[in-house]
C-alpha cells in the first residue's frame, strides 16, 4: 500500500517534501489505530468517530500544536482521497472532519519573485548545448507562463501547442482528475515553443519534448532538470510546482479574478486557488515598509 500511495502522491505532482512526510504521518494514525484497537490497521476499519478520538489523543496526550494537528488532517485528507481513487475504501471517513480553529498563519505555496524568475531563466541561458537550451527554456516556460503540472508537461505531443497568430494555446488532455482544459500561451512561452520547433521535427502525435535519448521526457528528468537550473541560480527548494505556483501567483497579483485562475491551473477547487491571494512574507515586509517615517 505505501509503494502505491507514493506514486500516487508523485502522479499528484506533490512536491518532495510532501511525498516524503505523508506516508511517514499516515504511520502515527496506524500506530494510534493499532494499539487503541488491538487490531492490524485497515484503511476501510477508520470511522470518523475514529478520526475524532484520534485528533483528541494528539491534543490531549500529545499536545501538539493545532497547527500541527492540522498539517496531520490534510495528510490524512489526501491519503482517504488515494484510498476512494483506488477502492480501498468505499467511505471517506475525512470526509465531515474539520480542520482545528487556530490564529497561526498558514504558510503560502513557495512562488518565485519577478527577480528570481529571471534568475532562474539566466541560468537556463547559461546551457551550451543550444538544443538542449531551446527545449529547456520552453518547457519550464509552459509551467512558469501556462501554469502546467510536471506530468502534464511531459504528456504533451506536439499536436497539443498552437502557436498561430492570435490562437495562441495548448491543450491539456490529461490533468488532474483527468480533466480537459485550454490554455492561452502568453508571448514568453509561444516565443520559446516557436524557437524549440527550429529543432524538433512535426511528426503527428509525437512527444513534444524528447530526453537525449530520444524518448518521450519523463516528468522525474524534468523535475531533476528544473532543480538542477534552480541551483545554478542560487535558489532553494524550487520544483516544477514552484513554477506553477509562480504562475497563479502573478496572475493573482494582476487582479484576476479566481475563477479564472483555477479553470487555467485546472484547480478543483476555488478554495485551492484562493491560496494564492494570501500575502507571502516580501508582500507583508512591503506593506509594513509603506508606514515607515523614514524613507
Amino acid at each position: 500500500m505505501k509503494d502505491a500511495y507514493v506514486t500516487w502522491l508523485k502522479n499528484e505532482d506533490k512536491s518532495e517534501k510532501t511525498v516524503n512526510e505523508y506516508p511517514v504521518i499516515l504511520k502515527k494514525l496506524i500506530k494510534w489505530f493499532e494499539e487503541t484497537e488491538g487490531n492490524k490497521f485497515e484503511p476501510n476499519m477508520v470511522t470518523t468517530l475514529h478520526v475524532h478520538e484520534f485528533i483528541s489523543f494528539l491534543d490531549k496526550v500529545k499536545h501538539y500544536e493545532p497547527a500541527y494537528i492540522n498539517k496531520i488532517l490534510a495528510s490524512l485528507k489526501t491519503f482517504y482521497k488515494f484510498a476512494m481513487e483506488t477502492g480501498l475504501v468505499i467511505y471517506n471517513p475525512m470526509l465531515k472532519v474539520k480542520m482545528k480553529r487556530t490564529m497561526k498563519q498558514y504558510a503560502p505555496p513557495k512562488w518565485l519573485t519577478k527577480q528570481e524568475v529571471a534568475r532562474f531563466f539566466h541560468a537556463i541561458e547559461q546551457e551550451k548545448n543550444i538544443k538542449r537550451k531551446s527545449r529547456d527554456i520552453a518547457i519550464c516556460r509552459l509551467m512558469a507562463g501556462a501554469g502546467l503540472r510536471v506530468q502534464e508537461v511531459s504528456d504533451l505531443n506536439i499536436p497539443d501547442i498552437c502557436i498561430e497568430k492570435r490562437r495562441e494555446n495548448v491543450i491539456v488532455r490529461g490533468g488532474k482528475g483527468s480533466k480537459f482544459r485550454i490554455v492561452p500561451l502568453n508571448i514568453d512561452t509561444v516565443e520559446s515553443l516557436k524557437d524549440w520547433f527550429k529543432y524538433r521535427e512535426h511528426p503527428n502525435n509525437e512527444p513534444l519534448f524528447l530526453s537525449e535519448r530520444n524518448s518521450r521526457m519523463s516528468d522525474r528528468t524534468i523535475r531533476h532538470m528544473v532543480t538542477k537550473y534552480a541551483k545554478d541560480a542560487g535558489l532553494e527548494d524550487v520544483s516544477p510546482h514552484t513554477l506553477r505556483h509562480t504562475f497563479c501567483k502573478s496572475l493573482a497579483d494582476q487582479g484576476v479574478r479566481l475563477e479564472y485562475i483555477a479553470y487555467l491551473a485546472g484547480h478543483e477547487s476555488l478554495e485551492t486557488t484562493r491560496r494564492y491571494t494570501q500575502p507571502g512574507e516580501n508582500d507583508l515586509r512591503k506593506a509594513v515598509q509603506t508606514i515607515s517615517e523614514i524613507r
